[in-house]
This record gives C-alpha cells, structure tokens and sequence, in this order.
C-alpha cells in the first residue's frame, strides 16, 4: 500500500507528455493564425482604405473641374447647387469642402475644413490628411488649382473631406466576415490537435491498462496489438526487463529449492548419527558416532556459512563495503599461514610465493579474505593427497592459486563459477558455491577472475586479477 502511494505521488508530480505536445503544437499554431489574422485584417483595412481614398479623390477632382469651367466662363468660381448635391451626397458620411483663393478668403463650401500647407508635396500638390469637424474624425485631401487669369497667375486651395463612417463600417464587416470565420478556424484546429494527440498517445494507455492488468506473478512478454513503431523500442526494453527479472526469480527459485536440498541432507546426516549415538552402550561405537556428528555439523556450518556468504555479495552489497588500502602481499601470506594446518593434515604442500615490495590495492579486508579462503578451500578439497598448493602475489597486483591436482576440462572453466555447479563425476563433498562466491566478491572489487591449466598442463590456476592504486593514495 504505501509503495503504491509513493508511485501514485511521483506519477502526480511528474509532467504530462500531453501538455507537453498541446503546449508545442498548439501554441505555434495559435501564434501563426493570430498574426495571420491581424495580417490579414490590417492588408484588407488599407485596400478598403484606398478605395475610399481614390473616391474622395475623383470627389476633389469633380470640384476642381467645377471651378475651372466656372472660372473660363465668368471668370470667378461659382458652384451650380445641383453639382453639389450630386457631388457631396452620401448616405453614410457627412461630406465638407472649401474654396479658398491665394489670400485664404473662403470662395465656397463651409469653411469648416483647413488646408493642411505643411504636408503638401513639392512633386504633386494633392495629398491627403486626417482632421477632426465639430469632434468627429475626418478623412480629407487637398489640392491647389493655379490658372493663368488676365491679370496673372492665381492660386486656389480645394480641400473636401468626409467622416469615417462607412470606412469604419467596413472595417466592422471586415472583423465579422473574415476574423470572425479564422476564429472559428482556430478552435477547430486546436480542438483536431487535442483529438489527433489524445489518438496519438492512445497506444501508450493501452501499454498503461495491459501492464496495470497483469498479476505481479505474470512475468511473460507484454503483447499489445497495433503499437506504432515508436512506442515499440519501449516494448521490447519492458519485455528484456520482465525477462531479466523472470530469470532472476528463477535463479532465486532454484537458490531456495538447491539451499533446502544442502541443507536437508547434513541436518538427516546429523539427526540419525545422534539417535545412533544415543542407543549405543560401549564407548568405541558410540565415539564413531560422535566423530561422525562432527564431520556432518561442520558440512552443515560450511554450508550455512557460504549461503550466508552468497546472501551477503547479492546485487547492492556496494553499499556495505568497508574498502580500504592493503597491502595484498602481506593479506595473502597470513592467510595462506592459517590453512597450513589443515594442508598438512591432508598430507598436502601449500605453500606461498611474495613479491619484494608491497602491492598495495583497494579493497574489503573481510571479504578479500572470503575470497582467498574459498580458492584455497576448493583446491584442498579436489586435490588427491600429496598434492602440491601454491598461493602467489605477483607486482601488478595479481592473486594466483595453483594446483596439480586433476584440473577442470576446458568446457566446464566457465561453469564452475556458476552457483550450485559441480564438476560430473565429482565425489568430493561440496555445495557448489565457492567459486560462485570467488567471482562475486572479485566483481565487487572490480576485479577478473579466470581459471587456466596449471605449470606443465597439470592441474588448475585461478587468477584473480585487481587494481593498484597509487602510491600518494596509499599512503
């Protein structure tokens, strides 16, 4: 229960690849057809703008025609009123215009509108302006006429202009018609994207459901039909995991069912020996017994012993090493000393070969020592008497233990360091795990470990192969 809620409080704390696409599609689609739109809007405004501007500019230009043939005819401007209705007519705007000669006099018109002389252009003396009528905002051009007259050159200044009502009409057409439909188009847009994404990740929840569906007993290949190619990748690593962890609970399966087997037959051993130690009256008969309850409770303790061992060198046994600088030299030497005893009592030679200086390396006294022992364990037990044992440390930090006893074929030098594997035809009693013990404990130092023929192609060399670290470190 409280592993589930640690999952369900991380998975809440974490993002959301769903965000994280809506975020990346979603905003860069809504960016470009916003400045799509106002664009759009503001190309539209100016084209309505100057179709407005050239209407105002035939409107002036009607009036300086006027004012022309008014001037030829009688030599002064008049406007006939019917051209000026026709003219300054609209529905929408209220038109203004004036006349004004070269000295300012206003000739005709309302005189609401001033000529804007700052503005004017040395290349075309018609331009156009924004002004302000009795509050309202005006769209207005003005032009100068300049005739020859008898009595000289004359100038006057037409100005027209018009409020901006049907310009601003327009524009309201323009918002409903166009950005009105692109906003519509933009929501419809987002909303295909949060579908196509929810359909895109749609085989990820499936993954999601198949593996919250299945038994924690359920180790097997994960089957989803119709995954993309994609998600694939992440399959496959989920199946190579669920394999390594089915393999690894078999092995353990195998470790439990193997430790039961070791110890179930020791511990028959030990109980008939003690039941026959009991029922037995003379002393010869029942110190056999005795001696045999003590050859099958040190089996038993050696038993127990590398299981425990094996317990201790499981994956994230790191984290409980006490590593430190020694010198492998002297470590080896005093440990070979402690099995000189037991050598000589099986009629054996165990000897040990030293450099000249020390090798100094990093490692778990305890568990290096675990290590040795294991090595010279395993020689002295499938070694026949007689036999000759060499421990050797060599300058590069090299740990050697070999013998001339009968060896490993070449087919099983790889087996032997699996747990539980004994060599076939073997009578030797043993539980298989000394070698399996050597390899983890040497791959906990980061250390190799092979074995090879022995001097002459007679018997075993296990190598055990370590790191120096150097001398400033040592010290």
């Amino acid at each position: 229960m409280f592993n589930t809620m640690m999952i369900k409080a991380r998975v809440d704390k974490g993002y959301s690849l769903r965000r994280i696409l809506l975020r990346w599609l979603l905003l860069p689609l809504l960016t470009l057809f916003t400045i799509g739109t106002v664009v759009v809007y503001q190309i539209a405004l100016s084209y309505s703008e100057d179709a407005y501007d050239r209407a105002l500019y035939d409107s002036a230009d009607d009036i300086v025609k006027l004012c022309q043939a008014s001037l030829r005819t009688s030599g002064e401007i008049t406007l006939p009123a019917a051209a000026k209705d026709v003219l300054l007519a609209d529905q929408y705007d209220k038109v203004y215009y004036s006349v004004m000669d070269d000295q300012g006099k206003l000739l005709a018109g309302d005189g609401k509108l001033k000529p804007d002389v700052e503005k004017a252009s040395e290349s075309d003396n018609r331009h156009f302006y924004d002004t302000a009528v009795d509050g309202a905002e005006v769209r207005a051009i003005s032009t100068v006429l300049h005739m020859r007259m008898i009595d000289g050159n004359h100038s006057w200044t037409i100005v027209v202009g018009e409020t901006r009502n049907k310009r601003e009409h327009l524009a309201d057409q323009i918002i409903t018609g166009f950005v009105m439909p692109q906003i519509l188009i933009i929501l419809l847009a987002s909303l295909l994207v949060m579908f196509a994404v929810k359909r895109g990740l749609a085989p990820l929840e499936s993954l999601r459901l198949a593996l919250s569906q299945r038994s924690h007993n359920d180790l097997n290949a994960l089957q989803v039909p119709n995954l993309p190619s994609e998600v694939m990748p992440l399959t496959q690593e989920i199946n190579s995991l669920l394999a390594r962890i089915k393999s690894v609970f078999e092995v353990q399966k195998q470790f439990t069912a193997d430790a039961a087997h070791q110890l179930r037959t020791p511990l028959a051993g030990l109980s008939a020996q003690t039941d026959f130690a009991l029922e037995q009256k003379n002393p010869p008969q029942t110190q056999h017994a005795l001696d045999q309850i003590k050859v099958v409770a040190g089996r038993l303790s050696h038993a127990v012993n590398q299981l425990l061992s094996i317990a201790r060198n499981e994956p994230g046994a790191e984290r409980s090493l006490q590593m430190q600088a020694l010198d492998l030299n002297a470590f080896a030497r005093d440990t070979t000393l402690e099995w000189v005893e037991t050598a000589m009592k099986q009629h054996m030679d165990l000897g040990f070969e030293e450099t000249d200086n020390a090798v100094i390396i990093n490692a778990d006294p305890a568990r290096l020592k675990e290590l040795l022992d294991n090595l010279i364990d395993n020689a002295l037990r499938y070694c026949p008497s007689g036999s000759r044992i060499t421990v050797r440390v060599s300058g590069d930090a090299t740990l050697q233990v070999e013998d001339n006893g009968p060896g490993i074929p070449p087919e099983e030098r790889e087996r032997v360091f699996e747990r539980f594997h004994r060599l076939l035809g073997s009578e030797i009693h043993g539980n298989g795990l000394g070698l399996a013990i050597v390899r983890e404990i040497a791959e906990l130092h980061h250390a190799s470990i092979v074995v090879t023929e022995g001097a002459g192609g007679h018997g075993a060399l296990f190598t055990v192969q370590f790191k120096t670290i150097p001398a400033t470190e040592a010290s």
